[in-house]
């Protein structure tokens, strides 16, 4: 058997000393469980349009989605060619870059130049995971004393991410202190200015100051024209955002046949009434056509066609558009100043669907028969469709099992596509309709406890299962126990998983080898989760529900460890002992060597030296191999110290 670590430790101390019995999976989840320059001398008169209020000066704490410059490409950062960490940067491989970072920077501490360009590094690993809070917390903490560059280059990357954690009034602040000290230096002004204005714009957004971002914004087309196209979707964004839906449709339309355009100026003409409903639910679907769309215009273009097809009262279209926005990435979602739509947004797109589908059939509430048939009918070439009938039976079903079929027919239909993840975890984790994990259809928990395993998310599987207490029906019941056990204990839930575990013991009396090998390995869970009384429990209710005499060998020796964990040395060499001379008292195979090797240890801490000397010096006679030889005299040894 491969050892557990205990075992895997002794042996690599003593070579030789090897544990031979059937091998077991010891893998944490297993089988059972991804500018225009401004010069100096009009900078005060730039700063009086720049910011047009004094709500700049007073802000505090908010948040926003910063314009802030790219961080630059590894190419430009200074490096050697065997510069592992740009390499791993450039690969991608961000986690395992900062930990080498990490131990590197410890050794330059004392060259400023080399500390510098490491932590550069760092912010572009932060910025490339969005790890925006621990992006802020060490920026926040920067020494006092860098130089010029670094520090404008990390109190404006300071202000980016408080933009992007929505703390716009806290960017304020950091943006004020940059213009009013720094760019009175023309050659600084030049490089920076144009961009911390754009900041400022954003982080007014973000923090609800809609109207200074206005004032701002039209100050910045003002000085610098209206030729760049970020500054033109910017203050689009912004006359939407106050409902001046004309002035944005004049300030897109020459520009209205780019891509990142022309969703915010058909949005401007739905809002506007320049054009019907109907014609902007095609222009979008149009544009939708085009190959090239990146993620995030998509899911921009499906949501103006979710708006405008509910002002042209189609639930169809909406229903399905809606999916289309809810099940993208959190990154590519559209802003929510622009589309407010959430999870319960789909709940109601859904039953609006499916009520004006059954009033066309003339159905009646409650006649549950007529409503599954029309949904399955609808599966294949309208699943759309198919699904809201779906969710109107599992939300307004007169039945029990109509309900609950429902469920279970709406869940394989929406895993099927492939935001249907996505979809499942918004639909029934960020949804109004269920403010409990026990308020979730059980099927529809089963199922979010396996894509939360996917991620993996551990944690929200546990809390899942954790509400979980019988298997599905058809379900492989020992499997199932086992898996939730399993998913308790790496959770923190190891209490409730050995509950899991007893309970499936109480139901089965009779298990095969290779079900008891997975149950040996849930428990071995428990006893690296520190839950030693309970692993122990469990281990000899085992050990009395299989007449397999290898493995009550290994058993023993496992409860040993249990009780050494919890330092009951004596009853644990007793063990270590039991399992030893399983098979004959003068047993000396490996197994035997290695249980006596650990008994000896264990009677050494509980105070009984005469008996580990005895167990010490018969090892020493048995054992032919120098350097097991050298382990076994050096334990004497230590005990010589302790008379």
């Amino acid at each position: 058997m491969a050892a557990k670590s205990c075992v895997v430790s002794l042996c690599s101390a003593m070579p030789g000393f090897r544990i031979s019995a059937r091998s077991r999976d010891y893998k944490r989840l297993g089988a059972l469980v991804s500018q225009p320059f401004f010069c100096a001398r009009h900078f005060y008169f730039a700063l009086l349009l720049l910011f047009g209020s004094t709500s700049l000066f007073t802000a505090s704490a908010a948040d926003t989605s910063s314009v802030q410059r790219p961080p630059p490409p590894i190419s430009s950062i200074q490096r050697t060619n065997n510069d592992e960490i740009a390499r791993l940067i450039d690969a991608g491989i961000w986690h395992l870059a900062l930990k080498v970072l990490e131990q590197q920077q410890q050794a330059i501490a004392a060259d400023p130049e080399r500390w510098v360009a490491q932590e550069k590094l760092r912010i572009r690993i932060y910025q490339a995971t969005a790890d925006w809070p621990d992006l802020i917390t060490r920026l926040q903490n920067l020494p006092a004393i860098v130089p010029l560059d670094f520090y404008l280059q990390a109190h404006t990357d300071l202000a980016a991410a408080l933009i992007k954690m929505n703390q716009g009034r806290a960017a304020l602040a950091i943006l004020r202190e940059l213009i009013w000290t720094q760019a009175l230096d023309p050659d600084v002004a030049k490089a920076n200015l144009l961009n911390w204005r754009r900041m400022v714009i954003d982080a007014y957004r973000v923090s609800g100051q809609k109207r200074d971002a206005y004032r701002a914004a039209a100050r910045l087309q003002h000085d610098y024209g209206n030729q760049d196209l970020r500054d033109v979707i910017r203050y689009a964004k912004i006359l939407l955002e106050l409902g001046r839906h004309g002035e944005a449709v004049d300030r897109l339309a020459s520009r209205a046949q780019q891509p990142q355009v022309a969703m915010l100026y058909l949005l401007a003409q739905l809002r506007s009434g320049a054009r019907t409903p109907q014609d902007i639910v095609h222009a979008g679907l149009q544009q939708l056509r085009k190959p090239e769309l990146r993620p995030n215009l998509k899911a921009g273009f499906w949501a103006l066609v979710a708006e405008a097809a509910q002002t042209s009262h189609d639930p169809g279209t909406r229903a399905n558009a809606l999916e289309h926005v809810l099940g993208v990435e959190k990154k590519d979602r559209p802003e929510k100043s622009l589309f407010d739509f959430n999870a319960d947004t789909l709940w109601n797109a859904y039953l609006d669907f499916a009520i004006a589908v059954g009033n066309q059939s003339h159905f009646l509430i409650g006649e549950d028969e007529q409503w599954q048939q029309a949904a399955q009918r609808a599966t294949q070439k309208q699943p759309v469709r198919s699904r809201a009938l779906y969710v109107l039976l599992m939300l307004k079903g007169q039945a029990k099992a109509s309900r609950d079929a429902a469920v279970k027919d709406f869940l394989h239909s929406l895993s099927q596509g492939p935001q249907g993840k996505r979809l499942l975890r918004r639909l029934f984790l960020n949804s109004r309709r269920f403010n409990s994990y026990q308020a979730i259809p059980a099927a529809a928990r089963y199922v979010l406890a396996d894509i939360a395993l996917a991620v993996p998310d551990i944690e929200l599987a546990s809390a899942l299962m954790a509400t979980v207490k019988k298997p599905p029906p058809g379900a492989d019941q020992f499997f199932w126990y086992l898996r939730r056990a399993r998913i308790l204990i790496l959770g923190g839930k190891g209490e409730q998983g050995a509950e899991a575990l007893e309970e499936m013991l109480q139901q089965n009396q009779h298990f095969e080898s290779a079900q008891l090998d997975h149950l040996m390995q849930v428990i071995f869970d428990l006893q690296a989760a520190g839950l030693q009384v309970q692993a122990y429990a469990l281990l000899r209710k085992v050990m009395n529900l299989t007449d397999d005499h290898k493995l009550q060998r290994e058993i023993y020796y496992w409860m040993a460890d249990s009780k050494k964990a919890q330092q009951e040395f004596a009853e644990a060499a007793r063990l270590y002992l039991k399992s030893a001379m399983f098979i004959g008292a003068k047993a000396m195979d490996p197994w035997a060597q290695t249980a006596r090797y650990q008994a000896a240890v264990a009677l050494g801490k509980a105070g009984l030296l005469d008996d580990a000397r005895t167990i010490y010096r018969h090892l020493l006679r048995v054992t032919k191999d120098s350097a097991r030889k050298a382990v076994l005299q050096r334990e004497l040894q230590k005990l010589r110290f302790k008379d």
